[in-house]
């Protein structure tokens, strides 16, 4: 549990069960162009969003469309399961007995949900996920108050960072954070949002405001989805990836080597 720090898995006696959020359901056919990955229709789009990463060069990241309390699960992580390490989208999964059984890899954006595209964290501030495993299953968790419009980020284990340049002994150092954050963001694409594009996303997020402000108290988050909120989250989506899917393909394109490394959980 965040707030008492009990191990729990599903319930804490205390604070109550941890907000689970489920993915949006993807229908067999749907309007988006071709291009458009499985894997980016499947975010629940109340919650989140996806933008470019504001971490140089990561191509797309995950961010909060409104702000998240500590304890709020997303998942499981979607992939083929497999017994080789063949992307960089690769989990390590457990036996009971902690004894590695497979790995979920989600590098096929069709076969894959949204997690595929959290990045990983530079610096411990940074991150405000971890991921753990229950039941056979990775599930990243809210580990503090994510406030709208951040990157949500989780750590992918030191082999894995270290294979991302990542400085872990300077990784909880607080002068190192100042750093990675002063660095400029260079730009992904020569591409730059259109005025229409911008309003389209700021009238996005007042209408998911309003609606929440008009709406009953009591009624759940997950209800207040209205036509015109999903009508314009769709457009919203469709034009962040038109804008930066062609970096995504390309980078999951890239030839492997021998130096990919797999992501671990609880590993520091």
């Amino acid at each position: 549990c965040e707030e008492c720090s009990d191990f729990v898995y599903d319930y804490c006696a205390i604070h109550g069960p941890l907000l689970v959020v489920p993915d949006n359901k993807v229908p067999a056919k749907t309007d988006f162009p071709a291009y458009v990955p499985r894997a980016a229709l499947t975010i629940p789009n109340v919650f989140l969003h996806l933008a470019p990463s504001i971490i140089p060069g990561a191509g797309l990241g995950v961010f909060s469309t409104l702000t998240l309390p500590r304890g709020v699960r997303f998942g499981p992580y979607r992939g083929q399961r497999t017994q080789d390490v063949d992307s960089m989208y690769c989990w390590q999964i457990y036996s009971d007995y902690n004894r590695r059984s497979h790995v979920i890899d989600a590098a096929d954006s069709n076969s894959s949900n949204w997690m595929r595209y959290v990045n990983c964290a530079r610096h411990w501030k940074e991150q405000n996920l971890l991921a753990y495993q229950y039941k056979g299953q990775l599930y990243y968790r809210t580990i503090k108050i994510i406030p709208r419009f951040t990157e949500l980020m989780v750590f992918y284990g030191s082999e894995f960072a270290n294979s991302l340049h990542i400085n872990l002994t300077k990784y909880n150092n607080a002068k190192y954070y100042g750093e990675v954050t002063r660095k400029a963001k260079p730009l992904l694409t020569e591409k730059i949002p259109t005025k229409s594009q911008e309003s389209l996303t700021e009238e996005n997020f007042n209408i998911i405001d309003e609606e929440i402000e008009n709406s009953d108290s009591n009624q759940p988050l997950s209800e207040i989805r209205t036509k015109n909120i999903e009508l314009n989250n769709s457009k919203v989506l469709e034009n962040t990836i038109q804008d930066h899917i062609p970096i995504d393909i390309e980078e999951s394109g890239k030839p492997i080597d021998k130096m990919i490394r797999i992501r671990k959980i609880g590993e520091a």
